[in-house]
């Protein structure tokens, strides 16, 4: 009976416990400076804004706050770092940020080409169109050989060419090098439609009321596409440690846990909550993070619908559903992966 016991418990130990070892900068660096730096895109007013007087709000500021619990046991050891899509690679090889939030997709040529590598989905947008006035159009078919502003990475001009082709609209396709620029185009009127992801869109909305009245998003969407967290390729470890970071709250919400019954839970001898809560005493501590700080994040910003509600559905501004942001459970693409 005591080596049964004994067993079990080295069994849950080793559960509970990374099987690797930090050989690279991993967080050696961030808890020197005692701040993490988080990148986010100067196109994209909608995932950190301002309103009034108030802090920062949106995404990409819960997500930093989120890493910065996860490090320092407190949530407000962040520095965010504004930054073009073309300067994201030549900011994480000259140290100016640790992470990226959103700013540029993902494909095979960014892989290669950037240092930016991505660690998780944040959320998942649409790509869409926006119209100068559309107030006479039916359907995308009044928009038939029409001129199209985008930016030209791989990824968007690929799912337009295939949303095109699809719907035989005889597109007229301008990739320009930047969503600003394409944008800028857009108020020229060099082209009738603006394609980017919703937010980028609303931000537009948000920053164009004064400029253009007519503005619309139309109904139709091109695609649907992640928003990634992009941390170093060169830094292993911080990756992996991230992977896990962005994993718990969406964890928290597969198991049931929330702001309101997390403390109930301290004592549960499930060892997934065990793990995730940091009771077990060994999971986050073997990856250099604060024990208690998933505790702390359920206290201050809640599970992963709970963070999604506050910064993009219906508790904010956006009024998102949750749809491709649900749960993979509750039909949704967002998935968790067990610590067991």
């Amino acid at each position: 009976m005591k080596l049964k016991l004994f067993l079990s418990a080295v069994f849950f130990i080793l559960s509970c416990t990374p099987a690797f070892s930090f050989n690279d900068a991993g967080l050696r660096y961030i808890n020197t400076r005692g701040v993490i730096r988080c990148g986010i895109p100067t196109d994209n007013k909608t995932l950190a804004y301002k309103e009034e007087d108030a802090p920062l709000k949106g995404i990409a500021v819960e997500i930093c706050r989120l890493i910065s619990t996860a490090v320092f046991g407190r949530s407000d050891r962040i520095k965010l770092v504004a930054l073009p899509e073309s300067m994201i690679s030549k900011a994480f090889s000259e140290d100016k940020i640790d992470v990226m939030i959103g700013g540029m997709s993902y494909s095979a040529s960014n892989e290669v080409s950037q240092r930016a590598t991505p660690i998780d989905v944040v959320f998942y947008d649409r790509l869409m169109f926006m119209s100068r006035d559309a107030q006479n159009a039916t359907s995308m078919k009044d928009f038939t050989e029409t001129n199209i502003c985008l930016a030209k990475d791989p990824d968007t001009v690929k799912k337009l060419r295939a949303f095109d082709q699809r719907n035989n609209l005889g597109f007229r396709i301008l990739p320009l090098d930047s969503f600003f620029k394409a944008k800028g185009a857009f108020f020229l009127k060099r082209c009738d439609l603006l394609v980017g992801d919703y937010l980028s869109l609303k931000s537009v909305l948000k920053d164009s009321t004064t400029v253009i009245s007519k503005l619309e998003i139309l109904p139709e969407t091109i695609a649907i596409r992640p928003v990634y967290l992009f941390a170093d390729r060169e830094n292993t470890s911080l990756r992996t440690i991230l992977k896990w970071v962005m994993n718990a709250p969406k964890l928290a919400e597969e198991i049931g846990l929330n702001k309101e019954n997390y403390e109930l839970n301290l004592s549960s001898k499930d060892p997934v909550v065990s793990c995730l809560l940091g009771t077990d005493k060994k999971l986050w501590k073997e990856f250099g993070l604060e024990q208690n700080w998933v505790q702390i994040m359920l206290k201050e910003q809640g599970n992963y619908g709970e963070i999604f509600e506050k910064t993009l559905g219906e508790k904010s501004p956006f009024k998102l559903k949750r749809e491709q942001n649900n749960l993979q459970k509750n039909g949704g693409f967002i998935t968790s992966y067990p610590f067991l």
